[in-house]
């Protein structure tokens, strides 16, 4: 078997446990992710709410955010310094677009590597003589008890929950520009999903 065939398993099949590399700590990281994510998105949206409405900011507000961007505002009209407000609430926006971006690629590598996993253990583990490509996997690869297997599969549907799943979809839906990753996200849910219920 050529070595670009062997699956190595990095995070254990455990899931009740906080300590170690384990599933568990892959499922809170992408928790995690959601919810920065989901901060990061209501914060971009009132950059750009804001940025549209200028002039409705409070001329302390437009001279804060103006002063980012010109050095001496106290001698700009208001005219100019709502312009410089609105080009800081701009570059704002963008920098958490930015981040919203990074967020979508984390939690689509975070799925992948959850998929990938849990692959390993309810498909190759399970069935060592099935193994990658038609040829058995070696002994040593198989390090995973079954009795953590066999956990892993009953409490797997309790962590990664349908709602969790969801918001993955949605997000990377609502917050990719390309349709490929998006589409991409949403086949590994799927896949995921297929596992659990086999």
């Amino acid at each position: 078997m050529g070595t670009s065939n062997v699956i190595h398993a990095v995070f254990s099949p455990e899931l009740g446990t906080k300590k170690g590399n384990n599933l568990n700590l892959l499922i809170g990281m992408l928790q995690k992710a959601l919810e920065a994510s989901s901060q990061h998105s209501d914060a971009y949206s009132q950059l750009i709410h804001k940025a549209m409405h200028v002039n409705q900011l409070s001329t302390e507000e437009q001279r804060e955010l103006a002063s980012c961007v010109a050095p001496d505002t106290d001698k700009c009209s208001a005219v100019q310094r709502a312009k410089y407000a609105e080009l800081r609430l701009e570059q704002l926006a963008d920098t958490k677009d930015r981040q919203l971006a990074l967020y979508t690629q984390l939690i689509e590598n975070l799925i992948y590597l959850l998929w990938r996993h849990v692959q390993y253990y309810t498909v190759y583990c399970k069935d060592p003589t099935e193994g990658i490509g038609g040829e058995p996997l070696p002994k040593k690869l198989l390090s995973a008890n079954n009795d953590y297997i066999k956990n892993l599969a009953r409490e797997l549907p309790l962590h990664l929950t349908d709602p969790l799943l969801k918001k993955v979809v949605d997000f990377c839906s609502n917050k990719t520009s390309s349709s490929m990753t998006s589409s991409f996200t949403s086949a590994l849910v799927r896949r995921v999903r297929k596992l659990m219920t086999a």
